[in-house]
């Protein structure tokens, strides 16, 4: 069995998966949270939720109640049937370009990138060390949102600042998702059955946190995030792309700190901000339908915002473009969100076929017209899947 774990301060996401001849199989999934305050988990398998109350002082204790749990539902019958663990890990800054076994040099890689990403690596870090005391027999594997993106030339990840700040600092785009990207380049080099290698998409995934990814012959090319996730497209919370005066003017205005804008931009601003209303797109979308303009104008912004990042793909991969695939929550199942991006895209001839865009579906469906200068896709992202299948490939 496969343990795949996304862990935060206080909280543990996972899913086990059992790996038999036909490939892995997912058994249950569940989070445990409120960690070190009153301690929360929920697990769901087959027979639906169950929900406890255990104590959770620490991660370690939360790793025994999820292991003590399995026991209890009968879906191990002991932890040594738990043969690799799987971690999703925010940042391995540069050093880390594919996933790794997480032995004491690649964790102390994940340490030194915590000034990188404050807010997640001291979490996975908590969570790795957790699991390898609870299931000490378990081969350990990072798989790294930013390990996609390290294939992206020099030109696409520096920024037009001091040199020297990217050499002594790091300062330059590491990019997100990349766990999200790496899994639709492979699904959708199945799709049209061809070589990953000669594979180039212009990828949008689109979800409360949004990133586009520009890969060119099957690796990333181009990405919207930058240092941070806060770059970029127009997101649920997160204002995206901005003139970064504004943070310097903004604490003279409200007599505040740059943490604090900072804080605001990432938390109170994009759709949530322009709106006023939500950062979802189903209540923007409600909201557009009762004739909101505010929330019309969030729409317009965030479809213009994609539109001009797929154009500025395109010209990445000069005009040589296999598909623009439709990923996570608002990609996957927003109609009007990918209308809106679409009709915003001037200089390409993007056309869907209305009935299939509107169609349900469970993995991917072609939702282009035949006369689409480019096919478009939407597909089901699985990172857990993707982060399972790199963990079997360590063991």
């Amino acid at each position: 069995m496969i343990l795949v774990v996304n862990a935060g301060s206080s909280s543990i996401k996972f899913k086990l998966y059992k790996n038999d001849t036909t490939g892995p199989q997912a058994l249950v999934e569940g989070l445990a949270e409120r960690i070190t305050v009153d301690g929360r988990l929920t697990i769901k398998d087959g027979n639906g939720k169950h929900e406890f109350e255990d104590q959770m002082d620490d991660h370690l204790m939360a790793v025994n109640s999820i292991l003590q749990r399995f026991k209890e539902l009968n879906v191990i019958e002991n932890v040594e049937d738990i043969k690799g663990i799987g971690f999703r890990i925010v940042h391995g800054s540069e050093k880390i370009v594919a996933p790794v076994e997480l032995t004491e040099e690649n964790k102390a890689i994940i340490k030194e990138a915590i000034k990188l990403a404050p807010l997640h690596n001291p979490g996975a870090l908590t969570a790795i060390e957790a699991f390898q005391q609870g299931i000490p027999n378990a081969k350990l594997v990072g798989c790294f949102d930013t390990s996609f993106h390290q294939t992206m030339p020099e030109e696409n990840f520096l920024y037009s600042t001091p040199y020297k700040w990217y050499k002594e600092n790091g300062v330059r785009k590491y990019g997100f998702h990349g766990i999200s990207y790496e899994f639709i380049t492979k699904k959708t080099a199945q799709i049209l059955n061809k070589n990953i290698d000669d594979v180039n998409l212009i990828i949008c995934h689109l979800g409360n946190g949004a990133s586009m990814c520009c890969v060119k012959n099957g690796k990333s090319y181009d990405t919207t995030m930058g240092l941070t996730p806060l770059a970029g497209l127009i997101m649920g919370t997160r204002s995206g792309d901005i003139d970064p005066s504004i943070i310097q003017y903004m604490t003279k205005e409200l007599s505040t700190d740059a943490s604090k804008i900072t804080d605001m931009l990432n938390k109170e601003s994009g759709i949530m901000g322009l709106s006023e209303i939500s950062s979802d797109m189903r209540d923007i979308t409600d909201a557009i339908r009762d004739g909101n303009k505010q929330a019309q104008l969030a729409l317009n912004l965030y479809g213009q915002r994609i539109a001009e990042y797929i154009l500025k793909f395109a010209n990445h991969l000069d005009g040589k473009i296999d598909a623009l695939v439709f990923t996570a929550g608002v990609g996957e199942n927003s109609v009007t969100a990918r209308e809106y991006i679409v009709n915003k895209v001037k200089l390409l001839n993007l056309k869907f076929d209305d009935q299939a865009n509107q169609a349900g579906y469970e993995d991917y469906l072609l939702i282009s017209a035949q006369d689409s200068q480019y096919p478009m896709y939407k597909i089901r992202t699985d990172e857990e899947l993707m982060i399972c299948h790199e963990t079997i490939k360590k063991l």
